[in-house]
């Protein structure tokens, strides 16, 4: 109830504003000079500044992804019986307890199970 009356108040408002302003001749545009820089290198600076981001974060990025893709040499144990498998993985694949081998195969370890880990 206090939404449709408040509606029906900003509708008359608006009415009564464009019923105002109706009559009203046009004034002509002033003109304004255009408005001088501050500085010249101020945008200099900017673009130097806004280089400097782009290239950080291209070198950020690349340095994620080489890391991530370094093949490292991965042998799971087992504890009880001392068997030894051996595999090849990307770091950025290497997780918790679990890996993801070159050729695709997903690894996970038991509770029994160690993991050992070396780059080549």
């Amino acid at each position: 109830m206090l939404t449709k009356l408040v509606f029906t108040l900003a509708v008359i408002g608006v009415v009564i504003l464009l019923v105002r302003f109706r009559g009203r001749p046009a004034r002509a545009p002033v003109q304004v000079p255009p408005a001088r820089s501050g500085a010249p290198w101020m945008k200099g600076l900017a673009l130097g500044v806004v280089t400097l981001m782009v290239l950080g974060s291209a070198l950020g990025f690349w340095l994620y992804w080489r890391d991530a893709h370094q093949v490292m040499q991965v042998w799971v144990i087992d504890s009880q019986t001392g068997h030894r498998s051996e595999y090849r993985a990307y770091r950025g694949s290497l997780e918790g307890r679990s890996f993801e081998t070159l050729d695709g195969r997903r690894v996970r370890l038991a509770e029994t199970e160690r993991l050992e880990v070396a780059s080549e």
